[in-house]
């Protein structure tokens, strides 16, 4: 009999500060979001495994129930099926499953007008599942994720490692929308197309800067050469800056398998969890590293200490005597 999990505990209403970025005044709530690691993960003390068979698992189900899982608040559809509650508002509904390329499992939302406001404000900051699970724990003590009850927006997630909920989609829209390109377009190539229109507007300065100052056209070749000069000059810039980045990638990447070998060496974590940290340490290095600092020595790292071996005790000088004088032991005993 599948068991459910205890997520709904976790109520704390607090509500997280953001900056004002660009990317805050342009957010909206996403049409995407985490809901759990893909593999092993800790929640609420258990440690649940979900893999393949898992996502298959509840991917059958939902077509088979017709219906989406429910997106609430605070876990209160569990609340009101135990009878401590009296409503169960909606924010959305998950309709789909998509694992991502960052090891994390995304849930395809439609919002409800409320949910959809209250995460655009910001209000809400990660996603809390209710699993239905196997009872029993594999060799390794996990618990392996059956299917799904319901989701909640909360701010306290009991989900270690949990990611926040990104309005990146609804950005990458907007740059969709101001620079002309098609709805197909990717990320990059929206940052692409924004740095050739910072690039082209600085060229155009330079092109009215020459226009308004050229007296003859020996000047006016000048300048268009100096033009000329600054766009190779961006083109190396730009070639710098990739260069950087993929250098960034590089110690990032180094920087994590460090980490996990040496908690490793530690004994901190075992060898089946290695690939499970190296994804938290490519996500987030210093949260991994404070969250792997506080985790107990799991197994031994030296050997215990052979005990140094003890000298004989020394003779007695009586039988040293005895042996000297060829006494036999029966005649020592009696007249000894």
């Amino acid at each position: 009999m599948p068991s459910l999990t205890g997520f709904p505990k976790n109520t704390d209403t607090s509500t997280p500060t953001f900056s004002g970025t660009l990317r805050a005044a342009l957010a909206e709530a996403p049409s995407r979001i985490p809901l759990h690691p893909f593999g092993e993960f800790v929640g609420n003390g258990t440690v649940f495994l979900y893999d393949e068979e898992s996502l298959q698992a509840a991917l059958r189900d939902l077509a088979e129930r017709g219906v989406p899982w429910v997106l609430d608040f605070h876990h209160q559809t569990v609340r009101v099926e135990e009878g401590q509650g009296q409503e169960a508002p909606a924010a959305g509904f998950i309709t789909g499953l998509e694992v991502g390329d960052d090891g994390f499992v995304y849930g395809l939302v439609e919002w409800s007008e409320t949910g959809r406001e209250r995460v655009s404000r910001r209000e809400y900051a990660y996603i809390s599942p209710v699993f239905y699970y196997d009872p029993r724990p594999d060799e390794l003590g996990r618990h392996r994720v059956l299917g799904y009850h319901s989701f909640a927006l909360t701010n306290n997630p009991g989900i270690r490692m949990q990611k926040r909920i990104e309005a990146e989609a609804d950005m990458l829209e907007k740059l969709r929308q101001a620079l002309g390109l098609p709805p197909q377009a990717t990320e990059d190539e929206a940052f692409q197309a924004l740095e050739r229109t910072l690039a082209e507007a600085r060229v155009g300065r330079v092109v009215l800067e020459v226009g308004l100052g050229a007296e003859d056209e020996t000047e006016l070749k000048a300048k268009l050469l100096r033009l000329l000069a600054a766009q190779d000059a961006l083109a190396e810039l730009e070639r710098t800056r990739a260069e950087l980045e993929a250098l960034r990638a590089e110690t990032r990447e180094e920087k994590a398998q460090a980490l996990v070998r040496a908690a490793l060496e530690e004994g901190r974590i075992l060898p089946h969890q290695r690939e499970f940290w190296l994804a938290q340490a490519r996500a987030d290095l210093e949260a991994a590293r404070k969250a792997l600092e506080g985790m107990p020595r799991l197994v031994p790292t030296s050997l215990p200490r052979a005990e140094a071996p003890r000298a004989p005790l020394e003779e007695d000088p009586a039988e040293r005597l005895r042996r000297a004088l060829g006494v036999k032991d029966e005649a020592w005993r009696k007249w000894g």
